[in-house]
């Protein structure tokens, strides 16, 4: 743990939770129109993932899934320097599961495993750059 002291990612901010769900139909109305969290355009090609924001700009990403107990569940991280970040991790020796990879608006992603099994994932800042993508009330992205 030492080691983990002297090698700090340095985390701006949260980006965003993904909490996994089993019925967007009757779960999106909690979020959107009892928390009053705004339904935005997904940046990724995935219709089981919903994107919401407060107004802080900070997300929630509600997942459909048909296994709760799965890999839907994770806090997101956004870092000052992604490339940095990934330094670090493999300093570390710190296996990332899945990316680095970069969404639609630019923002680059990598997700991890803590110590105990959780997933989370480490981010770039978002809206990098332009794109067409509309979102319905439902949470279904699509290009314009």
């Amino acid at each position: 743990m030492e080691n983990l002291k002297l090698s700090k990612i340095k985390i701006s901010r949260i980006n965003h939770v993904g909490i996994p769900i089993t019925d967007r139909k009757k779960t999106l109305p909690f979020y959107r129109d009892i928390l009053g969290l705004k339904i935005i355009p997904s940046q990724v090609d995935s219709e089981n993932v919903i994107w919401t924001q407060l107004e802080d700009g900070s997300m929630i990403h509600p997942i459909e899934t048909n296994d709760p107990e799965g890999g839907a569940s994770h806090v997101a991280f956004q870092v000052k320097n992604f490339s940095e970040a990934i330094k670090k991790l493999n300093e570390l020796n710190i296996p990332i599961e899945s990316g680095p990879g970069e969404r639609y608006d630019g923002q680059k992603f990598l997700f991890i495993r803590d110590p105990d099994g959780n997933r989370i994932e480490i981010t770039s800042e978002n809206n990098l750059k332009k794109n067409n993508r509309s979102t319905d009330e439902w949470g279904y992205t699509s290009k314009r």
